[in-house]
């Protein structure tokens, strides 16, 4: 058991300690390193989730939150790759601040900073807690969920990240069957345009892993999705119902199909079209556990 101001001192005298959430009931306190949030499971009645202050001399501050960096924290990445490519933060997956260059919000992403500097803008994982994706516009250009658990980053996000340099690739992983087993694919030049043009997307290129090939369900052929608006059941550009059969937003085809690939409908269901699936190279597979979206800058 501990004091409040005791679970304080234990976070300062600990490395990159960055938060606390102090249970006023137990007396027991959890140190968090990195988030905007104090994610728990728990319930939450008698727990309170407590800032730790960047710690400043005169000169430095030793502890920046992570996506601040500079001699006072007075500098933020632009996006998981800067983060990655400037070695202001650490080596490995995080929650980060970023503020893209030509944006003046600031907002939290989730960051592979182990390779590349990926910031993922989906993450979908069947042993999180589960969340509806079947959302209105609005939480679709805002974002919704936890970061580094289940969430969309936001449309109006995305596209802010993607005018910080001239080239991004979107990369693709799907984990799923017994035993289980990955697929990746990748699509180069990924772009989402601003909200006056319904957030539409554009893709040059596509290479499939050499390894795990997942085929490509977003370009292939007549049924690609390029150059189309993003849809959702409140606003939809798909003129064929694809978000209400889907079960979630996305940037469907204006054709019955709607879409080669379903990653935000239903975890498990009857009804194939509304629930995960991939058709290349999955086919009629809906036993997935996994699908993560990121993106990283090239050159």
């Amino acid at each position: 058991m501990h004091s409040l101001l005791e679970c304080n001192k234990l976070c300062s005298s600990t490395v990159d300690c960055r938060r606390i959430l102090y249970d006023k009931e137990t007396k027991l306190c959890s140190l968090y390193n990195e988030g905007e949030n104090c994610l728990t499971d728990e319930e939450v009645t008698d727990k309170v989730c407590y800032r730790m202050l960047s710690i400043c001399d005169d000169v430095n501050c030793e502890r920046c939150p992570i996506g601040y960096y500079g001699g006072r924290c007075q500098h933020i990445i632009e996006d998981c790759t800067d983060g990655k490519r400037k070695n202001v933060v650490p080596t490995r997956a995080a929650r980060s601040f970023i503020r893209p260059s030509k944006s003046l919000r600031i907002f939290e992403a989730f960051c592979d900073f182990g390779y590349d500097g990926w910031t993922f803008i989906h993450f979908r994982d069947a042993q999180s807690p589960a969340i509806n994706f079947n959302r209105t516009w609005s939480e679709y250009v805002n974002g919704f969920g936890y970061r580094g658990r289940n969430h969309w980053l936001g449309l109006e996000n995305i596209h802010s990240i993607l005018q910080n340099h001239p080239s991004f690739r979107l990369r693709f992983l799907i984990q799923y069957g017994n035993p289980l087993r990955s697929a990746i694919s990748h699509y180069f030049q990924f772009n989402v345009r601003n909200v006056t043009d319904n957030y539409k997307i554009s893709i040059a290129s596509f290479i499939d892993h050499s390894s795990f090939p997942a085929g490509d369900s977003l370009t292939n052929g007549s049924y690609s999705i390029n150059g189309r608006p993003f849809s959702t059941y409140d606003r939809d550009y798909s003129n064929n119902d694809c978000p209400g059969r889907f079960g979630g937003g996305w940037w469907f085809l204006d054709d019955p199909v709607c879409s080669r690939g379903n990653i935000n409908g239903r975890r498990s269901g009857d009804n194939f079209e509304s629930t995960w699936h991939w058709l290349d190279n999955l086919g009629n597979s809906t036993d997935v556990h996994r699908i993560l979206l990121k993106i990283a800058r090239v050159g």
